[in-house]
């Protein structure tokens, strides 16, 4: 499965009530093209989804924050993720799309494929849905994204996807541009 795939089967999720913070490069411009707008994406902050995703979720408590993040985005992150599991914010939610390489910059090896995720979060206290690299097919992915939308509690939904460098739009707006979108559509 590609990465393009999962974000665009992530769309029937989407409600107004679920804010979504997309990391930097190729997962920024797969939800830009793939979901409906205005979202935050992230430009130029390599590893910081995770953090802001936090400040949005104890910000609006009443709406579910949606972190959807590359691995190497993930892993340059890990120090905000100890507060992430000393909080645990019940609103907050991460997708991580692992290709096991940082694609935007050239397709160099990360260290994703010998991380053992459900230790790293299991230690942190965040429930974690698995690494799902056995989806075959729509059907499970859908039931994957309502287990971990659905979640009463801080949640992490692990897939990992071929390495795809798409040519896709880039972000058309300035960094202050979608920050004032996002404000506009959710005040």
């Amino acid at each position: 499965m590609r990465g393009e795939e999962v974000i665009s089967s992530l769309k029937e999720f989407i409600t107004d009530d679920i804010l979504i913070v997309s990391s930097n490069g190729n997962v920024s411009r797969q939800v830009y093209n793939f979901l409906p707008q205005p979202q935050v994406y992230l430009r130029g902050s390599m590893g910081l989804p995770m953090s802001i995703g936090l400040g949005l979720a104890l910000a609006q408590p009443k709406k579910q924050t949606l972190v959807i993040t590359g691995d190497g985005n993930f892993l340059m992150g890990l120090s905000s993720m100890t507060t992430i599991g000393n909080i645990l914010p019940s609103n907050l939610k991460m997708i991580i799309i692992d290709n096991q390489s940082y694609a935007t910059t050239g397709g160099q090896e990360t260290v994703s494929s010998s991380l053992d995720y459900l230790k790293l979060l299991e230690g942190l206290g965040i429930q974690h849905y698995g690494s799902l690299n056995s989806i075959t097919s729509p059907l499970s992915l859908n039931e994957a994204f309502e287990i971990l939308l659905t979640s009463k509690q801080t949640a992490v939904l692990h897939i990992i996807v071929e390495d795809d460098i798409e040519n896709l739009e880039n972000i058309p707006w300035h960094p202050i541009e979608i920050k004032e979108k996002f404000i506009e559509n959710f005040e």
